[in-house]
């Protein structure tokens, strides 16, 4: 294996360039002390010329990774291979996740080939570290390569296609989980709810629910019961949720804010108010994610007197310094409610500079309220912060049709094309009878397209018939 490691004089001091992480508390037990504790005590046998133990070993690598400590990390593996321990399937397992920490796949792929003996953990880490870094098709190849596949391992690649936006992916292979008789545990059940969210196949997130219920082996968690609340969210069955959230135990702050998050994606700023009322009164201490739930749920019911309470207390009340993201909620509360001149001044008076989503909820604010010189103003900014992003460009045209400056439109059009940036598609799906279906604008590539194009034409002709007269109003 070729790997360059630091020099020799610096092997028995692998904390020789790590700086400890400064602590607010001078607690010898405090967070960044037992982070650092493993390295030290890792370095205390060396030093007494006794090589560390397999659990020490993997404990001190797994502090490099937290710590961003490449170089000795790299050190420890060195150490390992001088000590005829890298073939221990323990800690090849940790040296794969310590480089896939770091993005180097080369290295964890080395040490995964140069491992005669690949048991599922090995393999799972180096699925794990692809799918970390994007290389999801290769990591698949490993998942499918298993010749046995634990549910640790289904979970991983499960979890794989979920968090990378793959939710179709998802349920493809949870349900392939299933017709090879792989139990599911509440990990996995979490995974599906999540893709079950982002997908609104409800059908399915029913059936998980019943199954949660019927298993008395599953172990019903927080994180579980939350995943549930938030599907039904989702899916537009805000009663269900309501229902879970009441009904279920264990609840956590993250349940609180979960249900906060269904209120406001349902403009439900009322209810909002009424759960943070709630929060309160049961000696929760809300976090910053609350306040951006109760923020997000006032600004899409228009509820700005209660916006602002809720903003000066984060400071006043719990002592919190607003983040960016709870000015850009503030931003668009005010931006909706067509109080730009106010949103701007929030902006000016923020400690930093405004990011895309700020800049975002200002333009989306002066484009529903016809503010052509304080919105081309928002849109450079965007232009500038996100070159490539389609939909700046399409903002900026309608905000040049509705000023009536048709030409600064097709110029905005135009540096779209030179920039060869494509207007995607349009997309929508819907779930019928449990089985989703997903259109894309103009495609035909759906095996019933010719009934689903031959009903709209007959809408048409209703519509048609009852002189119904389209709005060409611009957003």
């Amino acid at each position: 294996m070729v790997v360059t490691f630091p020099s020799k004089s610096c092997y028995l001091n692998p904390l020789s360039s790590i700086t400890k992480p400064p602590s607010k508390s001078s607690n010898p037990h405090s967070k960044a002390q037992n982070i650092v504790d493993p390295l030290l005590h890792y370095c205390q046998l060396l030093s007494h010329g006794r090589f560390p133990s397999t659990i020490i070993s993997i404990s001190a690598l797994k502090a490099c990774a937290r710590l961003s400590a490449f170089k000795e990390g790299q050190t420890i593996h060195a150490q390992i291979t001088k000590a005829g321990s890298r073939s221990n399937q323990f800690i090849a397992t940790s040296l794969i996740h310590f480089y896939s920490a770091f993005g180097h796949l080369q290295l964890a792929r080395r040490v995964f080939d140069e491992m005669a003996d690949r048991d599922a953990a090995l393999q799972t880490a180096m699925l794990v570290g692809y799918a970390r870094n994007g290389d999801i098709k290769i990591a698949r190849c490993v998942f499918d390569a298993m010749p046995e596949r634990d549910t640790v391992a289904w979970n991983a690649m499960l979890s794989s296609y979920a968090q990378s936006g793959l939710p179709k992916d998802a349920l493809e292979l949870f349900r392939e989980m299933q017709a090879v008789k792989v139990r599911p545990n509440e990990v996995t059940l979490v995974n599906a709810l999540s893709s079950c969210s982002q997908l609104g196949c409800l059908t399915l997130g029913e059936w998980i629910h019943a199954y949660i219920d019927r298993e008395e082996d599953i172990k019903v968690t927080s994180t579980l019961n939350n995943a549930l609340v938030h599907m039904y969210a989702k899916c537009g069955r805000l009663d269900a949720a309501f229902r879970v959230f009441v009904e279920r135990r264990p609840r956590n702050l993250e349940s609180w804010n979960t249900m906060l998050t269904g209120f406001a994606i349902h403009g439900r700023g009322t209810s909002a108010v009424s759960l943070f009322s709630q929060i309160i009164k049961t000696g929760l201490m809300p976090d910053k994610i609350t306040f951006i739930c109760v923020l997000m749920a006032c600004s899409h019911s228009g509820m700005i007197d209660h916006a602002h309470r809720c903003f000066n207390c984060m400071t006043r009340v719990y002592g919190m310094e607003p983040k960016s993201s709870h000015y850009g909620c503030m931003v668009d509360v005010l931006s909706r409610a067509g109080l730009l001149e106010e949103a701007q001044s929030l902006i000016d008076r923020m400690p930093f500079e405004p990011d895309a989503y700020i800049w975002g909820a200002l333009l989306g604010g002066c484009l529903t309220h016809r503010s052509y010189e304080l919105g081309l103003q928002a849109a450079n900014h965007l232009l500038e912060l996100e070159p490539w992003e389609e939909s700046r460009y399409i903002a900026l045209a309608n905000l040049n049709v509705i000023a009536g400056k048709l030409e600064d439109a097709v110029k905005v059009r135009n540096m779209m094309i030179q920039n060869g940036i494509k207007k995607s598609s349009g997309s929508s799906s819907i779930e019928v009878d449990g089985s989703l279906h997903e259109f894309l604008a103009g495609d035909r590539s759906h095996c019933q397209s010719k009934e689903i194009y031959s009903m709209i034409a007959k809408i048409d002709i209703d519509l048609d018939s009852h002189e119904h007269v389209p709005s060409n109003k611009q957003p």
